[in-house]
């Protein structure tokens, strides 16, 4: 089977249902299941590449195809709903497999983990086996800068966010090996303005945008660390105006968290909308096509 562009997960740091919540939206996921359940965010942007590997990577792998081929993890931030220090234990562990490393990509500050991944004493000595026996490398990444990666042009982009150790969220601006352009705009709030700047004229394929707090009409004048939904329609009127996104840009959204809203009560607000472009909320096992 073919798992580019698959949303392996399409939910914010809780998933939906939160295993500890009785809220509304968590007993309706629990009631309706299929695709109002969301584990942690995560894309499969190819057979050997994905952007984050979070803590339901084992049963998203089992729902939605292995990752016996992966060999390259771009990682947003440091949060524990995006990465996993326990999966890269599950990848060593691994019987029979690739006998290439899995390797891990931190923009700028987050690759400050690394060394804290060296000098923790519960997590060392299995880091240092981990490199030791090559099961993971870790790599370096800086905001604006290109670099290819398994055939595929990957520029980290800075978001508006703060991580596990205080790093901006690093979004991805992908140049698939077809050609096609992608950004991936997870944990982030209102585009700073050198991310702006910087995805002038892009002219995407594809954007999939963060939704996390949905239709919180609280939030209506608020640019938080995360979007909702009018801000993702004042941001895409923005993005539009600049020739980030055209008519032929389809957007996803995905990131949802159980904070206001149902998936069907956003698909339902979506359809009040008159996007001059084709806008889709994502759901778990979902793939671009």
């Amino acid at each position: 089977m073919n798992h580019d562009l698959t949303f392996y997960g399409t939910g914010a740091a809780q998933g939906i249902p939160d295993p500890f919540c009785s809220c509304r939206i968590c007993q309706n996921a629990r009631e309706k299941g299929g695709h109002e359940v969301r584990s942690r965010s995560m894309l499969r942007i190819s057979e050997e590449m994905c952007i984050d590997l979070g803590p339901d990577t084992v049963c998203q792998a089992m729902r939605f195809g292995d990752l016996t081929q992966l060999r390259h993890v771009l990682v947003t931030h440091m949060h524990l709903d995006h990465f996993s220090y326990g999966v890269m234990e599950v990848r060593r562990l691994s019987r029979e497999g690739g006998d290439w490393p899995l390797h891990y990509y931190l923009a700028d500050k987050a690759y400050e983990a690394v060394k804290m991944f060296m000098e923790d004493s519960f997590v060392k000595k299995f880091t240092g086996k981990m490199l030791q026996e090559g099961t993971v490398e870790f790599h370096r990444l800086e905001y604006g800068q290109t670099s290819v990666i398994s055939g595929t042009e990957v520029t980290p982009l800075r978001g508006n966010h703060d991580g596990q150790i205080g790093e901006n969220s690093a979004n991805y601006l992908l140049k698939l090996p077809n050609g096609k352009k992608l950004y991936y705009g997870l944990d982030t709030g209102w585009y700073l303005d050198e991310t702006l700047d910087a995805l002038r004229g892009a002219g995407l394929d594809y954007l999939v945008s963060e939704c996390t707090f949905g239709l919180k009409p609280e939030r209506e004048g608020v640019v938080p660390k995360h979007l909702h939904a009018t801000a993702c329609e004042r941001l895409f009127k923005v993005l539009a105006e600049q020739g980030t996104i055209t008519e032929n840009t389809h957007i996803y959204l995905s990131h949802i968290s159980h904070s206001t809203s149902t998936g069907a009560e956003l698909e339902e607000w979506l359809k009040t909308r008159e996007f001059p472009y084709p806008v889709t909320l994502a759901y778990d096992g979902m793939q671009i096509k």
